[in-house]
């Protein structure tokens, strides 16, 4: 269980952070104004702090593993949506879902590591918690500098997005 929501928060940190090495592609493809590309990047941090306490109250009210599903299942295919999206009012929509289910499924590890670890244990998860959250970030913009530059399969920019929905895929089944 605890791997398996690493997983998903590695997924959450790098659909944040990936998306800020992709703006000069998106603007140009997407014909992007300014205020656009700053909500593609603050949209989904917005609707992932407003949500993120009723995320975390909801995991503890209904447990942990229906919201993270609930989290996980709105992520994904919004992250399918991000990479597909023909214009830029599609992908902003995107982005403020994939941080809504971000806030859904994110608390839930905290929590899980809290109830369910004791001791050395608990310490362990605390610092495998700790270490995906750095790897995270770092693979976010190294990853997606490498996935932008290498324009893999030619899907530039989209490719950002895309890389996150087979991992999704895999953590729901």
């Amino acid at each position: 269980t605890l791997a398996l929501m690493i997983v998903g928060q590695f997924m959450a940190l790098v659909a944040v952070t990936i998306v800020n090495v992709a703006l000069p592609t998106m603007q140009s493809d997407l014909h992007a104004s300014g205020a656009a590309l700053q909500l593609v990047v603050s949209g989904y941090t917005i609707s992932y702090a407003m949500l993120l306490i009723t995320g975390a109250r909801l995991g503890d009210m209904r447990g942990p593993k229906p919201l993270f599903q609930i989290g996980l299942l709105t992520l994904t295919p919004s992250t399918l949506l991000c990479g597909i999206s023909p214009n830029v009012g599609v992908l902003l929509a995107a982005r403020f879902v994939q941080g809504a289910g971000a806030a859904a499924m994110v608390p839930q590890l905290f929590s899980v590591i809290q109830r369910q670890f004791t001791g050395a244990a608990k310490l362990r998860a605390l610092g495998l918690y700790t270490a995906t959250l750095a790897l995270g970030s770092a693979v976010g913009q190294v990853g997606g500098g490498l996935l932008v530059t290498s324009n893999v399969f030619g899907l530039t920019w989209r490719s950002v997005f895309l890389v996150n929905v087979p991992i999704g895929a895999v953590l729901a089944v």
